[in-house]
């Protein structure tokens, strides 16, 4: 039973060396790794790492000159750890941002071209309604130009058909007027005929 438990202790002691060993040795490589974040970064990359501290050049108490460097802030470790999260949330919010606007431009160009083909739509068919009406309006012009000229025509057709029963009635009548006087003058012809015949006779009745 002893020797069980020894045993028993022997091995839990083995299990905490053993965690001890591997706490004390991730401990300084991830203040190392902290570290070699820091070193040897610019002003400008340092300030904007928040676990990164920039340090100005200063000389020390025996005279020697220390130049401006980059290091690690207290705590430093926990805070550059918890900035990929930060980062990933920023950098999920600034895609989310850019397909929202993607999306709206996207959208607006849709509308815009549907407007356009409406507009497009319109301007064709107000432009066929009014060749429509003005080939109507250009056939009717035609049409009475046409109706006019028959009219005028006709009646023009009529006018020269009085004026040609006009003249017929006229030489007509002129002509009718030329015989009833020839038929006048023809008797009196006759008469003045007979007379020198009245007169030889009486001479022959004179001479026997």
């Amino acid at each position: 039973m002893l020797k069980t438990t020894l045993k028993f202790v022997q091995a839990a002691f083995a299990v905490i060396a053993f965690a001890l060993v591997i706490f004390v040795a991730q401990s300084p490589a991830s203040a190392q790794t902290s570290t070699s974040i820091c070193k040897g970064l610019s002003k400008t990359a340092c300030t904007r790492t928040d676990s990164c501290s920039y340090v100005k050049s200063f000389t020390r108490s025996d005279g020697t000159k220390v130049n401006s460097f980059c290091r690690r802030k207290a705590g430093g470790a926990a805070s550059s750890t918890s900035k990929p999260k930060k980062k990933k949330a920023t950098a999920a919010k600034k895609s989310s941002t850019k397909k929202k606007a993607t999306e709206a431009k996207t959208d607006s160009k849709k509308k815009q071209s549907k407007d356009t083909k409406k507009a497009k739509a319109k301007k064709d068919a107000d432009s066929k309604a009014k060749k429509a009406k003005k080939d109507k309006d250009s056939k009717a012009a035609k049409s009475k130009k046409k109706t006019d000229k028959k009219a005028k025509k006709s009646s023009s057709s009529d006018a020269d058909k009085k004026d040609a029963k006009k003249k017929k009635a006229k030489a007509k009548k002129s002509e009718s007027k030329k015989k009833s006087s020839k038929k006048k003058s023809e008797p009196k012809k006759s008469k003045s005929k007979k007379k020198p015949a009245k007169k030889k006779s009486k001479k022959k009745e004179k001479s026997s």
